[in-house]
Parts: structure tokens; C-alpha cells; sequence
């Protein structure tokens, strides 16, 4: 993992901190992508809202007061 630090003069111990936690972060990711734990926020299955196609003409003949 590469880590750029754009604005600051963090001290050496900040760097290994955050670089420790990004680190961290970074396993729990991976290891929760093997596992097959997927989070479906957002499916279109899941909303009656969004079980149709979006269509962008839908509202073109509606007269606006």
C-alpha cells in the first residue's frame, strides 16, 4: 500500500499510525470480500421504487404552474 501525504508535516509516529490503521482497514476488506458478504444497499430488487428503467422522458408532458 502506497500512502502520499499532500498537506502537513505529520510526525513520524502519525505516518505509522495512520498507516497501521489503513493497513487494518485494508485486511478486514479483503477478508470480508472472500467470504462472499456482499452489502446490496441500493439493488433494484430491494425498492419497488427502483424495479423499473430509468426514463428520462417520463415527466416531459406535465405542466408545471
Amino acid at each position: 500500500m502506497d500512502i502520499t501525504i499532500v498537506k502537513g508535516n505529520p510526525t513520524d509516529d502519525e505516518v505509522a499510525a495512520l498507516t497501521a490503521v489503513l493497513t487494518e482497514l485494508e485486511a478486514e476488506a479483503r477478508a470480508k470480500r472472500g467470504t462472499g458478504e456482499r452489502d446490496l444497499w441500493g439493488t433494484p430488487t430491494l425498492s419497488r421504487h427502483f424495479s423499473t428503467v430509468f426514463n428520462p422522458g417520463a415527466f416531459s408532458n406535465v405542466t408545471y404552474f
